[in-house]
Parts: C-alpha cells; structure tokens; sequence
C-alpha cells in the first residue's frame, strides 16, 4: 500500500515544474516511485488541469509522451528556486538591479550547459542542443524555423512573480541563450505581458551567409 500519496503528488508535480518534458520513466527513478503509481498521479494532475502531456517522435520506435505543467499548474506550486527568486527580488527592488546581475546570473547559467551543447553543429543542430539543455531549466520547450530565423519557445514562464517584479529573470535567460548559440538572441514576447507563450527570436546566419563572408574577407585579403 503506497503511503504518503499526497506528498508524491506534489513531488510529482514539482518535478514536472522543474523538469519540462518529463518522462514516467524518468519521474519513477527521480522520485523512487513506482511506474504505475506515477502514471496514477500524472492521471489525476492532468485531470485537475495542473499538467499536460504531449508526444514525442523518436527515430525510432513508437512516439512517447512527455509531461509538462499548465499556467495553472506552475502558478499553484512554483519551484523552491524560483519562488526564492521573487523574494529575493522583491526585497532588493527594481533599483537595485543592474544589468551587472543579469549578465552574472547568465553567465553562470550558460556555464552550466557549455558542455552539453559543445561540438554542436551550426543552425538547427546547435539550436536543437541548447533547447535541449534549457528545457530541464524550464526555460525553452521547443523551436521552430521561420523566414526570420529561429524562434525558442517556453509555454510556461518558470518564475511568473519573479517576472511580475523585475525584468531581470528574462534577461538573464535572453542572455544565457545568447551565450550559448554564441549570437544576439531577441526577446520578442512575455507571458507576463500578456502573450501566451515566452518567445526569444534567434537569426543564425546560414551556410550560403557564411560562404559569401569567407568569399568577401578572402577577396578583401587579396586586394
């Protein structure tokens, strides 16, 4: 008989938050739980619109799905790290916030994933790797390409009173980003403005760009 069933809820529900993307599996070997009694969980969150599941394509073998928390969910039981976050922010104030603390926390942050996105190949590849590595941030979930160049996508802002304070959380995410592809990265919407998603904008120069500088600075050699 499983004991303590409301506290693995919320463990549950706090690794979904902390962790997008989720698998069973993995929640059943992080949180020393059952398969089958993390599927249960996962059942009823899902019922309370507290998380969502969505599927996932592997090269391989049958899709599978991957865990995710609703605004609802993510407003109901905000990771220990990023309610901490807004209080710290909001005990210091917005003027004593400089840039300084963004680029720092953004340094730190990108220092984190250097090595999970190093020896990535240039446009989909590199921006694929660093997704990839921010999602288990909270950070981004997917990408898509457009005739503007990249766009990382967040459906869920991982520090929603944080973002409410200060624009130092999104900041300092747009920075690690940048840091990481290793190019200018945009921020072109925030769930805390209104908009349903956080959406950072990233324009990568192609190969046939990075042919004709080549050309270019070759040409300019010889001159």
């Amino acid at each position: 008989m499983e004991r303590h069933s409301h506290g693995t809820r919320e463990r549950v529900l706090e690794y979904v938050i902390e962790h997008h993307g989720a698998r069973v599996e993995e929640l059943s070997e992080a949180l020393g739980v059952k398969v089958a009694a993390v599927r249960r969980h996962l059942d009823h969150l899902r019922a309370d619109e507290l998380i969502e599941s969505r599927p996932v394509k592997q090269a391989t073998g049958r899709p599978y799905l991957s865990w995710y928390p609703t605004p609802k969910g993510a407003g109901e039981a905000p990771p220990a790290y990023a309610d901490l976050f807004a209080r710290v922010l909001g005990w210091l104030g917005e003027e004593h916030i400089d840039e300084a603390v963004a680029t720092g926390v953004a340094a730190s942050l990108a220092e984190r994933h250097r090595d999970e996105v190093a020896g990535s190949e240039s446009g989909e590849d590199l921006v694929e790797h660093v997704t990839e590595s921010l999602r288990r941030e909270g950070i981004l979930e997917t990408w898509r390409a457009e005739a503007d160049g990249f766009h990382l996508v967040n459906s869920c802002c991982p520090y929603p009173q944080a973002a409410e304070l200060s624009r130092l959380p999104c900041e300092a995410d747009r920075q690690a980003i940048s840091l990481l592809i290793g190019t200018d990265v945009e921020q072109i919407e925030r769930i805390v403005d209104g908009s349903h998603c956080c959406e950072f904008l990233v324009q990568l120069k192609t190969e046939h760009e990075h042919e004709g500088a080549a050309t270019s600075d070759a040409a300019e050699g010889n001159a």
